[in-house]
């Protein structure tokens, strides 16, 4: 009865309107005398609730012999159809609460990721990428080193088929053999360097609204923070290291 009483309070019927509810499913047909009686409810009350009842179309009014009678709906059939109206009323609202969703003030987010297995989470983030470019810093550390190669050859792949395109910035101290310019224009990546006297230690990447760190191999702590203006002044940072310092 618990479930039901819960399952009742979803659709909306509650209280003395469930009660009476009930008591007409059980009597089939009945007058208001015969509903108040069985669900111990005053007359008044009862012909409030069957109004309610008659509007959910849950109910039937009939008149026989000049005499007023409820009938019940079958209930596989009412209660379906209920839902259903309760489902298209919150469609038809959707577009509007998200209106006033969108209105309000806007919070800034921090995500915190640590040891591998977490910061390999900020990479699966960084693969949501809608702007399809990512900018990133990639100082005196090796990232092979502290994910794995196996887990970044896997990440750029994913990242190519996703058509996310690549900038990167690196130190002049990080050139594995893969440096190669053509290997780049396969893996949709354009890479400069900045002078060895810029030193950028954590692995930084910008996309979207977020900008995602990786602080050195020896504290293994990630997090992306969730700032429209943040991500912006950083891209603004990056785009003018880019055109005017790096080669």
């Amino acid at each position: 009865m618990e479930n039901l009483d819960k399952n009742f309070e979803y659709l909306g019927i509650l209280g003395k309107e469930k009660d009476i509810y009930l008591a007409l499913l059980k009597l089939k047909k009945a007058t208001v005398a015969q509903i108040a009686r069985l669900a111990e409810v005053k007359r008044t009350t009862v012909y409030h609730c069957l109004d309610s009842l008659l509007g959910k179309n849950l109910v039937v009014q009939i008149i026989l012999d000049n005499k007023k009678f409820y009938v019940a709906e079958d209930p596989e059939i009412s209660l379906n159809n209920l839902l259903e109206e309760r489902k298209k009323i919150i469609q038809y609202s959707i577009p509007e609460l998200k209106n006033i969703f969108g209105a309000g003030i806007y919070q800034p987010e921090i995500k915190i990721y640590r040891n591998i297995s977490g910061m390999k989470k900020l990479f699966e983030d960084a693969l949501t990428n809608k702007e399809k470019k990512e900018r990133y810093y990639l100082s005196d550390f090796n990232l092979e080193e502290l994910m794995g190669k196996e887990f970044v050859d896997d990440f750029v792949e994913r990242r190519i088929k996703t058509g996310i395109k690549s900038q990167a910035l690196r130190s002049f101290k990080y050139k594995p053999e893969r440096e190669a310019g053509i290997i780049h224009a396969k893996e949709l990546r354009e890479v400069r360097f900045v002078p060895e006297e810029i030193i950028i230690k954590p692995y930084v990447c910008i996309y979207d609204d977020k900008v995602a760190m990786i602080s050195t191999k020896e504290e293994k702590l990630g997090f992306i923070i969730q700032s429209h203006e943040f991500a912006e002044a950083q891209k603004a940072i990056f785009d003018m290291i880019w055109n005017s310092v790096a080669i």
